[in-house]
């Protein structure tokens, strides 16, 4: 099992510089950051704005060079495709290859409003963005003939990992769940407790058969962080029997450096891990 920590909704240099590096000195294998790119002003919001997740990995892949850099998750699709892949492979090139792409469809209308991207159509247009994605990474010179988007051949600079980084896709619901198995790469849980994700799992690896896709499928689940020793081994114990092969530790609040620097519960989440690699 991997262990991964997220630094945001951090939005100052010094808290994401910080929490990065200690997650690498740590030995953690990856860091993530959200995404809210806009939030309603006339009702309550459980968000407020945060950074851009893009830019803002790009500045923590500067200052580490072995911890894996994720988003959990971002709203690829509001983007033009084109601009959105020429920045993951700008990224995946400078940070030597350590990017995943975490996308999610989103659920904030007023993220969609302010952007000017249909808020009806989200689904369909990342399941759309996904593929083409991967298709401006690998065959751009090829045009491109789909619902949303019609992109003429162009040439553009590829990324550093071969077919361009993996995308996860991040799902709580049926639709969700349909386009991680039919086109992502792995798949990010919302916070669930293990003996519902085991569920999950089961419902998803049912669909990749369904939709005749087999091999390496990472498997990520998004949890608060443990608050002791004992704690921290059960977590990773309960979750690797439910078929996760990663923890993410996900806070409510800016907090990172806090629970990275609670040494102990760290080492004995990385302990376990390892430990359950080694069985696996």
């Amino acid at each position: 099992m991997e262990i991964g920590i997220k630094i945001g909704p951090a939005t100052e240099r010094e808290t994401l510089r910080r929490a990065a590096t200690q997650a690498e000195e740590l030995g953690l294998d990856h860091v993530w950051l959200s995404e809210r790119v806009a939030t309603p002003l006339d009702k309550p919001h459980p968000y407020r704005p945060m950074v851009d997740p893009w830019i803002a990995l790009a500045f923590v892949a500067a200052v580490t060079e072995r911890v894996r850099l994720g988003t959990s998750v971002s709203q690829i699709a509001l983007r033009p495709p084109v601009l959105m892949a020429r920045e993951l492979a700008t990224l995946d090139r400078l940070s030597g290859g350590r990017l995943i792409v975490g996308a999610g469809a989103g659920w904030v209308e007023e993220e969609f409003t302010s952007t000017g991207v249909p808020f009806e159509t989200r689904g369909g247009r990342l399941n759309e963005v996904i593929r083409l994605l991967r298709h401006l990474w690998t065959r751009p010179e090829e045009p491109w003939n789909g619902k949303f988007f019609q992109i003429p051949p162009v040439g553009l600079v590829p990324p550093l990992t071969p077919g361009g980084p993996p995308i996860y896709v991040g799902a709580g619901g049926p639709p969700g769940l349909r386009r991680a198995a039919k086109y992502g790469d792995g798949f990010l849980s919302v916070t669930l407790p293990a003996e519902t994700l085991s569920r999950v799992g089961e419902r998803l690896q049912a669909l990749r058969t369904q939709y005749g896709r087999s091999g390496p499928f990472p498997f990520l689940a998004q949890v608060p962080p443990p608050a002791g020793v004992e704690e921290a081994r059960a977590m990773v114990r309960a979750y690797a029997k439910a078929g996760a092969t990663g923890l993410i530790l996900t806070h409510p609040e800016d907090r990172p450096t806090e629970t990275l620097a609670n040494r102990d519960v760290m080492q004995a989440l990385l302990d376990e891990a390892r430990s359950s690699r080694a069985q696996a």
